[in-house]
């Protein structure tokens, strides 16, 4: 036996292990969910095992957007190293893609992962969605609305927990407008407006705001602001009331303004080394524990 073998290994042995978890932990990319070229996600892992997954959803107001894009490329990158698994979503968009093949999506993508992260170490009864912007919208509806979580067989208690970023609850515009000139007054001119194709009337287009579906038996919510947006739009009116309304319902439900952001910048330094805000997702991820089901 050679007798420098022990002092060998020594030396050999934590940078093999070091090259194991980077090899562990490099990220999985473009994995399909679905048949469509944008049902598409990137995945990425902690070490060990039995840990929970943030399914993230990009904003871009339903018609542009990319996982890939500056403000949502490292939106993952912080996890793993909190112990938990990312998902980075990308979806089909409108207006080639009608509402509500968005959520659809959405819905698809925690489907999959929940289907999928067993085999990758995770625990499949830990996920999480967490959206920005519109993003945000896509993850509170499927939270709160459980008519897409059936279309794959699965329960409104798949996810344990919501975490929309920068998004309304609700039109509020258009609320006043109904006010003040009548629902049929306003549905015919939301039908002037091509923008509105998309979702094929005023009343869906009603119907695809959260604050619809606010019930008993929904996953803990916890919204984040921005200090600059709680106002225009009224991200911070809206969310509180949701928040008021799924505690009134039995929910545990927060929300959290965050000092000194403004929409875009709350996401895009998500990432940055001791980001309070990301601190904030991370205990309330793994704080929520897995449920008994």
């Amino acid at each position: 036996m050679n007798p420098n073998l022990p002092w060998i290994l020594a030396a050999v042995l934590p940078l093999l292990i070091s090259s194991m978890y980077r090899a562990a932990a490099a990220p999985e990319r473009d994995l399909a969910y679905g048949p469509d070229p944008l049902q598409r996600l990137d995945l990425v892992l902690p070490h060990g095992t039995g840990f929970p997954t943030v399914i993230f959803v990009h904003g871009g107001s339903l018609t542009t957007g990319d996982k890939g894009d500056d403000d949502y490329k490292n939106a993952c990158a912080p996890f793993p190293e909190a112990g938990i698994a990312c998902a980075s979503v990308n979806y089909r968009l409108a207006p080639k893609h009608a509402w509500p093949a968005q959520a659809d999506d959405v819905a698809a993508a925690v489907a999959w992962v929940r289907a999928k992260i067993g085999s990758r170490g995770g625990d499949p009864r830990k996920l999480v969605l967490m959206g920005h912007s519109s993003g945000a919208l896509l993850a509170a509806l499927v939270g709160s609305d459980p008519r897409f979580l059936a279309r794959h067989q699965l329960e409104a208690s798949t996810i344990g927990g919501v975490i929309p970023m920068g998004s309304i609850m609700w039109d509020d515009e258009l609320d006043q407008a109904v006010a003040e000139h009548g629902l049929d007054r306003v549905s015919q001119g939301f039908a002037r407006d091509p923008d509105n194709a998309m979702y094929g009337g005023l009343e869906a287009y009603q119907d695809h705001w959260p604050i619809r579906h606010v019930r008993a038996g929904m996953p803990a919510f916890l919204f984040l602001i921005a200090e600059a947006e709680q106002e225009h739009p009224p991200v911070l009116k809206t969310n509180k009331k949701f928040v008021e309304d799924a505690r009134a319902k039995g929910n545990a439900a927060d929300y959290k303004v965050l000092p000194d952001r403004t929409h875009y910048s709350a996401i895009r330094k998500f990432a940055e080394p001791g980001d309070p805000v990301f601190a904030l997702v991370r205990d309330f991820v793994l704080g929520l524990g897995a449920p008994g089901r």
